[in-house]
C-alpha cells in the first residue's frame, strides 16, 4: 500500500479520474470529490491541488491569495442575466514583497485560463455568454504589475481563452501577461463583441500586435483562434503572423477577405492540422500554388465557409485526397437537397470514410413557415442523407438546416444503423423540422437501439401515435427494445404533440415511453409556442441560454410555470409546463423503477 501511494504518477491518475468524473454532457465535474481526496491524507494534496487549479476561467480565485488585508471583495452594480450580482476583486493597499508567497504558489499551477472548470464535456464555459458572476477588475491588473514583472504573474500558463467579456478596450490590453514561452494555445472568441470605433487603437491593431507579440515571446506557440465580427483591415492583421509561424498546428480565423498569397502561405503549412477558410468562389487556383503538393498535407480539422455548399463541393474536389477527421460547413445560402446529397456523395469519395469521427453542416438561410400536412417537396428525406452510411467511425452528426426534414422511421434501420459508435446526434436544433415530422416513438426506440453511445440527442417526433413501448416487437426492424442510460438531457426541438381528453393522460404516456428508453434522463428541452419570436428578441437583448446552444430557446417568465399546461394545437406544439410535467413524471417512474414498483398504465 505504501509502494503504489508514492507514486506519484499513480495518485495523479486517481486524481484526474475523480476529477473528469462520467465526462458526460449535463454531468459537472467532479471538483468536491477531488477536495475530499486533496483533504483524505497529504499524499494527495498536491496532485489534487493541480487538478483543481490547472483550470481557471478568471484570476478571481488567484487574487484571494493575497493577504485578506490587500484585497476586498465587492458585490454591486445591476444584476446579471441570472440574476445575480456580479462580485469583484480590488487591491485596497500596496503589495508588498512578502505578500507573494502564496499567489506565487498557486499561479505556477494554472495552466488553462478562461476555461470554466465546472463545465462538463469540455465545455469552456457554463456561465450566461457574456457574463461572469466572478472577476477581476483591471485595476488588480495595474497594481499587480506595479510591483511585478508581467510575465511572472502568472508564468506556466499553457492554453489562454478570452471571451468577449475581456474584448473591452481597457481590459484586452492585459493579454501581454500571459504571452509568456510556455503558450502554446492563443483564442480570442469575440464573435459577439461591438466593433471598437477608436481610430487609435482600433481592433485590428489590437489583434496583428498581439499575434506580434506571440511570435516574439512564445516559441512553444501551435494554435491561435481569433473569431470576431468582419473589420477594416482584419486580414491584413493577421497575414503577417501566418508567414511568421510555419509550424503552426492550428489556425483558424473567421476572415472572409482572404488574399490568393495568403491562401498560399496557409495550404503550404506541412504541420497545419486544423483551419477554417472561406471559399468565395468555386474554383481555387491557389492550391497549385502551394509550396507543398498536395496542399495542406497534414489538415484533419476543416471548417469551410461559402455562399453555397457547392463551393464546398467543388472545394472537396479540387483537393482530391484528404484524411479528414472532422469538418464542419457553414453555408450563406439553404442548400437544395440534391446539393446536400452531392455534397455528402462527394465527400465519401475524397475523404476516407473511416477516418471521419465528426461531420457539422449549418445554413444561414430562414427557415419557412410549413403547414403540417403539407407535401415535403423540396425537404431533406432519408434518401438525401443515404452517403451518410459510408462513414462508419463517425461520433457526431449534426444537420442544422432551414430546409424541411422529412426523416420518418426508415431512417434509423437505413442510415444510422451504419454508425454505432454515433454520440451525438442533431437534427434541425436551430430551425427546427419546418413540418409535422414523421418519425414516431418508434424511429426513436430503434435509434436508441442502433447508437448505444448516444450522449446528446437532438431530434423531433410526431408523439400523437402513442403507442407505448413493451416489448422488442413496439421497436420493430428485428431490433430489441433497449435503453440509453448514459442520456440526461434530450431535445425534442418541435416535436409534434396533439392534444386528448386528458393531459394527464398524454404526458404519462410521453414520460412512460422516455422512461423505458431513458431511464436517467433528467430534462427535456422542446421549442415552445412562439418560440421564434422567443428567439428573435433574446438575440436582440444580447443575451442567450447558459449551455450557449443555438437550437435551445429562451428561458420562460418566472410567471409561466405557474400557468395551467397548454398545448398549442394549431402549430403542434407543447408549453413548456406541458413539458415540465413530463420531466416530473419521468421523475416519478425513475423513483418506481428503483423501488421495483410496477409501472402498467394501462
Amino acid at each position: 500500500m505504501t509502494s503504489l501511494a508514492s507514486n506519484a504518477e499513480f495518485i495523479s491518475s486517481i486524481v484526474s479520474f475523480a476529477y473528469w468524473g462520467e465526462n458526460r454532457p449535463g454531468v459537472p465535474l467532479s471538483l468536491r470529490t477531488v477536495l475530499a481526496l486533496a483533504l483524505t491524507c497529504r499524499t494527495f494534496l498536491e496532485p489534487a491541488l493541480d487538478q483543481l487549479w490547472r483550470r481557471q476561467l478568471t484570476l478571481f480565485n488567484l487574487a484571494k491569495t493575497l493577504p485578506e488585508n490587500s484585497w476586498e471583495e465587492v458585490a454591486e452594480g445591476e444584476p446579471g442575466p441570472d440574476g445575480r450580482i456580479r462580485k469583484w476583486i480590488k487591491v485596497t493597499r500596496v503589495l508588498l514583497a512578502r505578500d507573494w508567497t502564496r499567489f506565487d504558489y498557486y499561479a505556477a499551477k494554472i495552466k488553462e485560463l478562461g476555461y470554466d472548470p465546472r463545465a462538463p464535456y469540455g465545455s469552456v464555459e457554463i456561465t450566461t455568454i457574456g457574463w461572469r458572476k466572478e472577476v477581476a477588475m483591471p485595476g488588480v491588473f495595474t497594481n499587480l504589475c506595479t510591483v511585478r514583472l508581467p510575465y511572472e504573474l502568472v508564468p506556466n500558463v499553457k492554453r489562454l481563452r478570452w471571451t468577449t467579456e475581456e474584448s473591452n478596450v481597457w481590459i484586452r490590453p492585459y493579454v501581454y501577461i500571459f504571452l509568456n514561452p510556455p503558450l502554446t494555445s492563443l483564442v480570442l472568441d469575440f464573435h459577439d463583441a461591438e466593433l471598437d470605433t477608436n481610430e487609435d487603437y482600433s481592433d485590428a491593431t489590437f489583434i496583428k500586435y498581439t499575434l506580434l507579440a506571440v511570435v516574439e515571446q512564445c516559441p512553444a506557440f501551435r494554435d491561435v483562434e481569433v473569431l470576431w465580427p468582419q473589420m477594416d483591415r482584419y486580414a491584413d492583421a493577421v497575414a503577417g503572423f501566418l508567414r511568421a509561424m510555419p509550424k503552426l498546428r492550428s489556425f483558424v480565423v473567421n476572415v472572409r477577405e482572404w488574399t490568393e498569397s495568403m491562401l498560399v502561405d496557409l495550404a503550404s503549412l506541412r504541420g497545419l492540422r486544423r483551419t477554417r477558410v472561406f471559399l468565395e468562389r468555386a474554383d481555387f487556383p491557389w492550391l497549385a500554388s502551394a509550396a507543398v503538393q498536395p496542399p495542406f498535407p497534414a489538415l484533419e480539422d476543416l471548417i469551410l465557409d461559402a455562399p453555397t455548399l457547392d463551393n464546398c463541393t467543388a472545394f472537396l474536389v479540387a483537393l482530391r485526397s484528404l484524411k479528414l477527421r472532422a469538418l464542419t460547413v457553414n453555408c450563406d445560402k439553404r442548400p437544395s437537397a440534391t446539393a446536400l446529397n452531392r455534397f455528402l456523395s462527394t465527400l465519401s469519395v475524397c475523404s476516407p470514410p473511416g477516418t471521419l469521427r465528426a461531420l457539422s453542416i449549418f445554413d444561414g438561410g430562414q427557415a419557412e413557415s410549413v403547414p403540417l400536412d403539407a407535401p415535403t417537396d423540396g425537404a431533406v428525406h432519408t434518401a438525401t442523407l443515404l452517403p451518410l452510411a459510408s462513414f462508419t467511425n463517425l461520433c457526431v452528426l449534426t444537420i442544422d438546416l432551414s430546409a424541411p426534414l422529412a426523416l420518418d422511421n426508415t431512417f434509423p434501420s437505413t442510415v444510422l444503423s451504419s454508425l454505432p459508435a454515433l454520440e451525438e446526434l442533431s437534427l434541425g436544433a436551430t430551425h427546427g423540422w419546418g413540418q409535422r415530422p414523421a418519425l414516431t416513438f418508434t424511429g426513436l426506440a430503434q435509434i436508441v437501439a442502433l447508437c448505444p453511445l448516444l450522449e446528446q440527442l437532438r431530434i423531433a417526433i410526431d408523439t400523437s401515435h402513442l403507442q407505448q413501448l413493451w416489448t422488442s416487437e413496439d421497436v420493430g426492424a428485428g431490433l430489441a427494445l433497449k435503453e440509453n442510460t448514459r442520456l440526461r438531457t434530450i431535445d425534442l426541438i418541435d416535436s409534434y404533440v396533439i392534444e386528448r381528453s386528458s393531459f394527464s393522460a398524454t404526458a404519462a404516456t410521453l414520460s412512460r415511453n422516455l422512461a423505458t428508453l431513458f431511464p436517467d434522463l433528467e430534462r427535456i428541452k422542446a421549442k415552445s409556442p412562439g418560440w421564434k419570436t422567443k428567439k428573435d428578441s433574446v438575440k436582440a437583448k444580447g443575451e442567450g441560454t447558459g449551455d450557449g446552444e443555438g437550437g435551445d430557446e429562451a428561458e420562460s417568465p418566472p410567471d409561466a410555470s405557474d400557468a395551467p399546461p397548454s398545448m398549442d394545437v394549431q402549430a403542434g406544439l407543447a408549453s413548456d409546463g406541458f413539458w415540465r410535467e413530463v420531466e416530473k413524471q419521468v421523475a416519478t417512474f425513475a423513483l418506481l423503477r428503483d423501488m421495483d414498483f410496477p409501472m402498467d398504465l394501462s
